[in-house]
């Protein structure tokens, strides 16, 4: 028998975690007779409210069955939230803390509840800081924190079962992991690893200078942007082919050839040439926007030189970040916009890259998406090896409704963390596609070195940061 998994929802009232994923996994749980509860929401959003207002169907629902205490973070400190957290922890013993809120606050909930001995599923990014753009301390902590977590985990297992995860949909997905099993197949056949890696993101993002002050979990106002938006996606895929297929190289030299800052866009006419066609061109120009959101990143790329054991060159990957290209938006501000209720997903924003990946002479692989953001997403892969070591030397795959229809979504992943902290096993087909935290070290580390990249670029040039990231430099092992 499943022993009951009671809930703590960080952010539950956020659209991830109450419309796309968290409440509607949650609910098809107990709809299939799983003793799972919901007990407390801790949102500085009133949950009810935002049900209500944003037409939240799965939250609303979630709310009249479980009932749950809503806990209001906001003003706290760090010492006074975890005094309400302990209050709410005795009163309801969770097993399970789900985090889905901005993600600067994400370290000091996963600290509170592994310290306690409370498993805990987080979205992403894992961790980022407040400032972290622009401030050189702020983002070398996201490296200490996951070392501080890391140390917490260890300390919590002494005792018993703790988990950390991620429901990271790439890792889980069908598209990604035919193309992670190709990538290990010519590593472990041919001893070949990955030699060049370049991936392209663009995001679609148009924004009017108001609107970067909204965005709920995932606004500028806390000093960090495109970067922890979602990258950490794609920096995690590109971690996790490399650490597939090696090959030569040992270490990574992480350098950042370019940052362009959101102060450094506004002063473009690209900023203004949509408005303009728009028709709403002057709303918003004059709005003064705080230093931290300035210096937020927008645009940037991250060069990583492959190193081999003596420091010989065995490759590069690269990743090109760009948030504001190719826009289908084609509307103002709206008074729903500004009254922070309206994320800005369906304003234009686009799910477009291209990964193209060689293996040496052997293989190359190449993904391609273009995408309205909500639309049904279509993927295609391109596949060639040399003839001599294939009878198909060219094989091509389009992946229809490539994410909603993966054999393991996030829903997946997050009721496999409910049966795992109640006792009962994973299914095997969902348990080798969780997200563990220590499956995530070069992402992680990653991460974390491309903000410290970042923040020394913005020290090296203006307030709103330079054109550049500057001539720093890091170094990151890839053995975990």
């Amino acid at each position: 028998m499943a022993r009951t998994t009671t809930v703590l929802l960080v952010g539950g009232s956020g659209h991830w975690a109450g419309r796309e994923n968290h409440a509607p996994a949650l609910l098809d749980m107990q709809n299939s007779g799983w003793p799972v509860r919901t007990a407390v929401i801790c949102d500085p959003r009133d949950p009810e409210k935002r049900a209500q207002d944003e037409g939240m169907a799965p939250l609303r629902e979630l709310l009249v069955r479980d009932a749950p205490q809503w806990l209001n973070p906001d003003g706290l400190s760090r010492t006074e939230l975890e005094s309400v957290l302990d209050g709410a922890h005795a009163a309801h013993r969770f097993s399970l803390v789900i985090i889905a809120c901005d993600p600067v606050h994400h370290r000091d909930y996963i600290l509170w509840a592994i310290s306690r001995g409370i498993s805990v599923l987080c979205d992403k990014p894992l961790l980022v800081a407040e400032g972290a753009a622009h401030d050189p301390a702020a983002a070398e902590s996201i490296n200490t924190s996951y070392a501080a977590i890391e140390r917490a985990l260890t300390r919590a297992r002494a005792t018993g079962p703790c988990h950390l995860a991620m429901p990271l949909r790439r890792r889980a997905n069908d598209v990604y992991r035919s193309v992670a099993a190709d990538i290990a197949e010519v590593q472990s056949t041919y001893g070949q690893g990955i030699t060049s890696m370049q991936l392209i993101k663009n995001g679609g993002l148009f924004r009017y200078p108001e609107e970067y002050l909204f965005g709920d979990a995932h606004g500028y106002r806390s000093g960090v942007g495109a970067l922890s938006f979602s990258s950490y996606h794609y920096i995690d895929l590109l971690a996790w082919y490399l650490e597939l297929a090696p090959g030569e190289a040992t270490a990574v030299r992480v350098t950042n050839p370019y940052v362009r800052r959101v102060g450094d866009f506004l002063r473009t006419r690209q900023a203004a040439v949509l408005a303009d066609l728009i028709g709403a061109g002057d709303t918003g120009r004059s709005v003064a926007l705080p230093p931290q959101v300035l210096a937020a990143e927008a645009d940037f790329v991250f060069n990583l030189e492959l190193l081999g054991e003596d420091g010989r060159k065995a490759g590069l990957v690269t990743y090109s970040c760009h948030s504001n290209t190719y826009s289908h938006r084609s509307v103002g501000p709206q008074e729903f916009d500004r009254a922070n209720r309206q994320p800005f997903r369906e304003k234009g924003r686009m799910s477009q890259f291209t990964l193209d990946i060689n293996q040496g002479s052997l293989q190359h692989i190449g993904i391609f998406k273009n995408d309205v953001v909500g639309e049904d997403y279509r993927i295609r892969v391109q596949r060639r090896r040399t003839p001599v070591v294939a009878h198909e030397p060219y094989a091509e795959e389009v992946f229809h409704n490539a994410h909603a229809g993966s054999s393991v979504t996030p829903q997946d992943v997050l009721q496999a963390m409910v049966r795992l902290v109640s006792g009962v096993s994973t299914p095997a087909e969902v348990a080798d596609r969780i997200a563990f935290f220590e499956g995530q070290r070069l992402s992680h580390h990653l991460f974390g070195t491309f903000y410290e990249l970042i923040a020394a670029g913005s020290v090296a040039g203006s307030a709103v940061g330079s054109a550049n990231g500057g001539a720093a430099e890091r170094f990151v092992e890839l053995t975990t």
